[in-house]
């Protein structure tokens, strides 16, 4: 199923669509842009940001089936810059600069469970602010080396934070293949045929001209948000193969055993609650808490896990789901044979009114297919 819809010049995408890639329901309204009476293309591309996490993930998967790399054998060999990353604990008044005990791996790495987490956490804020020895570089390290080395929050293992794990994760990979970009092509987009998918959209014009352009609320109107655009952008049918090889009983990208680390939730202990105490971290997937507290929720190498049926979004228990920046919302599930995917490209995240169309789509979608 593909559902896009609009509010004023906002414009959404929703498919719905069941192994083998069978399209349940398509929709497309709205405008390509907003100085454009042209209309939305039901297979326009879209820019994912964070709702794209999940293919890196397989990519360093395929490596582990591979046997390339180990899923639990310490990352440093490959990332030696991450062996001299600081452990900070916070005390009453102040911090303390410490070596961690464990070590992290590609699974702590792929279930944001490292201690890595990013530049806006107040303890990693706190660290940078103060006197105390920084980390260091070299002058000719690789961007990711540069912008994403921060002291690690918590022992490997033993807590969970949505944030730079995944920045490394692409490291690995390009370290072990020569080439992220093409290891992802040639082992996800290629065997799927996904011909609209693109980390490189502004040098590629025919998945580029045919982007729905990203927009920003300024007071009560919309306004061009172009720069936002960037990173991996998808044609929605694209989305949809992923979605529907990965629901599928025999998939082309991964074998079982990994497939189940997708879907499956992997946290336990103060990882898990860690995950549940901080809504930023499934609201716009599960709604906000209720009156008996967060849902059953969990994490994997995929995203969120619904370990019971959602009670905003109606998502049934074993879906799979995350989202991204400009309000893109999937979720599938292996049982049902069932993938969803709502798309805007509005910008911040947490838009009342997307965030409504988002839910109800969902809700409504589930209730009828799943």
């Amino acid at each position: 199923m593909t559902k896009v819809s609009t509010q004023e010049s906002t414009t959404q995408a929703d498919y719905l669509l069941i192994q083998p890639g069978d399209i349940l329901y398509q929709h497309a309204s709205g405008r390509q842009s907003l100085d454009t009476n042209e209309p939305l293309h039901p297979n326009s591309t879209i820019a994912l940001a964070s709702a794209g996490k999940f293919i890196t993930h397989i990519g360093a998967l395929q490596l582990v089936q591979r046997g390339v790399i180990g899923l639990d054998e310490p990352v440093y060999q490959h990332l030696p810059e991450l062996e001299s990353v600081p452990l900070l604990k916070s005390g009453d008044e102040a911090f303390t600069v410490c070596s961690p005990t464990r070590q992290i791996t590609l699974r702590h790495l792929l279930m944001y469970t490292s201690g890595l987490s990013d530049h806006e956490v107040p303890l990693v804020r706190k660290y940078f602010d103060s006197d105390c020895e920084k980390l260091k570089c070299e002058e000719d390290a690789h961007f990711i080396v540069k912008e994403f080395s921060i002291p690690l929050i918590f022992e490997p293992g033993e807590g969970f934070a949505y944030g730079y794990s995944i920045h490394w994760t692409q490291m690995i990979i390009t370290r072990l293949t020569g080439n992220f970009l093409e290891h992802i092509q040639k082992h996800i987009f290629d065997p799927l045929g996904m011909v609209s998918s693109t980390y490189r959209p502004q040098e590629s014009p025919e998945i580029w001209d045919r982007r729905l352009r990203m927009v920003e609320r300024e007071g009560d109107k919309l306004v061009p948000a172009d720069d936002f655009s960037r990173g991996l952008m998808c044609s929605m049918s694209d989305i949809a193969k992923i979605l529907s090889d990965l629901i599928s009983p025999s998939p082309t990208l991964l074998e079982q055993e990994y497939i189940d680390l997708l879907f499956n939730g992997q946290l336990e202990g103060a990882a898990l609650e860690d995950l549940r105490g901080n809504h930023d971290n499934y609201s716009f997937c599960a709604g906000m808490p209720g009156s008996t507290g967060p849902p059953a929720l969990n994490w994997s190498a995929g995203g969120l896990v619904a370990e019971e049926e959602l009670p905003v979004s109606r998502m049934p228990k074993g879906t799979l789901t995350w989202e991204g920046m400009p309000h893109v919302l999937w979720a599938m599930n292996r049982e049902k044979r069932l993938a969803t995917v709502f798309a805007t490209q509005l910008i911040p995240i947490g838009d009342k009114s997307a965030n409504e169309l988002a839910t109800t789509f969902m809700r409504d979608a589930w209730n009828k297919f799943g």
